[in-house]
């Protein structure tokens, strides 16, 4: 997404033909509404706009398909300097928008038999928690480094979230079910909270109140495994695991949104994920040490993680060291 927003729309990358007016369109409608857009930006934009008639139509034309404002951004008073952008693991969530867009014209069919999302938004928490409203009026508040796609489809609301942590109030609605989907895992519900934390090889999804469907979704050994969770209830999946199930209780699980990591008797090969989240610089497993499989807990302020950082070579027979980036982690 990053070389997206660098790269001149008028300066095709040498292995790609210019974009047609309808996909300068359709990136032109996703970059407007991401919440990263800079006065730079909107004078780059303003510039492919009044560069030629047909730009000006196609755009409004999209923004009528997205059923997003058609009004133009404001023309800033003088020209902003466009900041360098650190690359984030929730990129991927743009670019889908943006292919997602790409198909243009077509899309207003496509909603009307169901197969294509009528309305897309991109929502981003980057050194702080976020609280947002969905289009369908949920309310989910975002951990931060967390990114979410919505869908809204004609009889369903889908949700991609990869690495990150949320938690959902969601609005019920028994004629759209809500749909969340990560790496490994699908949630299926029609209104209720939960808590979903997820990482690439891992989700764990923490109810508060209602019902929801969990099902595995990364292939392999009892891939079709799905559990229905009440209040209370927990699931974990785990890739190439069965499905973990068990009672617990919710607030630890959304403790994050009182500044609070709670670590519960875990190892520290599943507690990095969480950690990292709050650091600058990441800790890391040295890959020939068992130290990963170390168990500790507490219960730590998010704002400080540093403290636990500082702290592990005195509660775990481990030592640190800096190395490319990161903190490594190996036996003492």
């Amino acid at each position: 997404m990053a070389k997206f927003l660098h790269r001149h729309p008028y300066m095709p990358t040498p292995s790609q033909a210019p974009k047609t007016p309808i996909e300068m369109a359709a990136d032109w409608c996703v970059r407007l509404h991401l919440d990263e857009c800079t006065d730079a930006d909107r004078s780059e934009f303003l510039r492919w706009y009044d560069a030629d008639p047909v730009h000006a139509e196609e755009y409004l034309k999209m923004c009528r398909v997205w059923q997003v404002s058609e009004q133009l951004p404001p023309r800033p008073a003088t020209p902003v300097a466009l900041p360098a952008r650190r690359r984030r693991p929730t990129a991927w969530l743009a670019r889908a928008a943006v292919l997602l867009l790409a198909v243009g014209g077509a899309w207003a069919a496509g909603w009307s038999w169901g197969v294509l999302p009528g309305s897309v938004r991109y929502y981003l928490a980057e050194e702080s928690r976020r609280q947002v409203q969905l289009p369908d009026y949920s309310e989910v508040e975002l951990n931060r480094r967390t990114g979410l796609l919505y869908l809204g489809y004609r009889d369903q609301r889908q949700v991609l979230l990869h690495d990150g942590e949320a938690y959902f109030d969601v609005r019920r609605d028994l004629a759209k079910p809500f749909m969340i989907n990560t790496d490994n895992a699908r949630v299926r519900v029609t209104g209720t909270h939960f808590n979903v934390w997820t990482a690439e090889a891992q989700t764990t999804v923490t109810v508060t109140e209602g019902t929801v469907l969990v099902s595995r979704t990364d292939g392999g050994e009892g891939s079709n495994q799905g559990a229905e969770l009440t209040a209370g209830m927990q699931a974990v999946v785990r890739q190439g695991r069965m499905l973990q199930l068990g009672r617990t209780d919710p607030s630890r699980a959304q403790a994050w949104r009182n500044g609070k990591l709670v670590l519960d008797d875990i190892s520290l090969r599943d507690a990095l994920p969480q950690i990292n989240r709050y650091l600058d610089v990441p800790l890391q497993l040295d890959t020939s040490s068992a130290a990963g499989e170390l168990r500790f807990g507490g219960i730590y302020d998010t704002s400080d993680l540093g403290q636990l950082v500082n702290a592990l070579p005195r509660v775990l027979p481990v030592k640190l060291r800096r190395a490319d980036g990161v903190i490594m982690i190996s036996s003492r």
